[in-house]
């Protein structure tokens, strides 16, 4: 499901076949994924890429954002893929439901988190000949994996064409060492708790972005609203932090064929 529940990491292939047919009973099901043996670590520890995309339907007519900014999960000890390891789900898993009963978490970042310039330099420090850039390696990448989801899934995302409607996903990547991206899963109802200074800012700035796109469209801010960050405690974010990644009276004709 989500926070790390139910996920097991196992090797020999007898122990896969006997929980598939323990769990996989009436309505049951399991969801089966090879293992990225050769991650991308930061300091010898496993991480993923936590992002953002926005999705709305207004008038029946469905666009989706991706969020320019997000955050970096890592684990609380090192990595090892050796079999007396494999439950060890603080090796594994980082999702901050798992990591948070750490007896390390907090103790190489805040609350197990990075940010995209700590990451940045990170990698300009350990691959300096490589001359890794975060925003034209990484994160567009990132953005061109999540810009096919849209366009593979748009036509049922919101089926019922709802006359106003939005949603925000979370989209988990992982990198291995060949700096090959990888999407985990998408979020339906991604964690929104600031464990840590860094994600209280991003989280503020994401939501007020989201609901300016949105909401405020629809419900217009009387005149004269003022929102300063002393007043209720949240910092906002005047630079609109989406890029526009679909727009299904431009993108969708042409994909409806191949569907229909």
């Amino acid at each position: 499901t989500n926070r790390g529940t139910g996920i097991k990491v196992e090797q020999e292939i007898g122990r896969i076949r006997n929980l598939v047919h323990q769990y996989c009973g009436g309505n049951r099901t399991m969801i089966l994924q090879k293992y990225i043996d050769n991650p991308l670590l930061v300091q010898r520890r496993k991480f993923d890429i936590r992002c953002f995309s926005l999705v709305t339907c207004v008038n029946g007519v469905l666009k989706a954002y991706f969020y320019r900014d997000g955050y970096i999960r890592t684990a609380s000890k090192e990595y090892s893929a050796s079999a007396p390891n494999l439950n060890n789900k603080f090796i594994h898993l980082v999702n901050d439901a798992v990591q948070k009963y750490s007896e390390d978490y907090g103790k190489y970042e805040p609350g197990n988190k990075l940010s995209y310039c700590e990451l940045q330099r990170y990698l300009a420090v350990t691959y300096p000949d490589k001359k890794i850039h975060m925003e034209r390696d990484i994160i567009m990448q990132i953005k061109k994996i999540v810009t096919d989801t849209i366009r593979a899934t748009f036509h049922v995302l919101d089926s019922k064409k709802r006359l106003n409607s939005f949603e925000l996903f979370g989209y988990d990547f992982m990198f291995d060492d060949t700096f090959k991206p990888v999407l985990i899963e998408v979020n339906s109802n991604p964690s929104l708790e600031p464990s840590s200074n860094l994600l209280t800012k991003l989280f503020n700035q994401m939501l007020d972005n989201t609901f300016r796109i949105a909401t405020d469209p629809l419900f217009p801010p009387t005149d004269g609203f003022s929102m300063k960050k002393g007043a209720i405690g949240i910092e906002m974010c005047p630079e609109n932090r989406y890029d526009l990644i679909f727009d299904e009276r431009v993108d969708g004709p042409g994909l409806r064929k191949k569907f229909d």
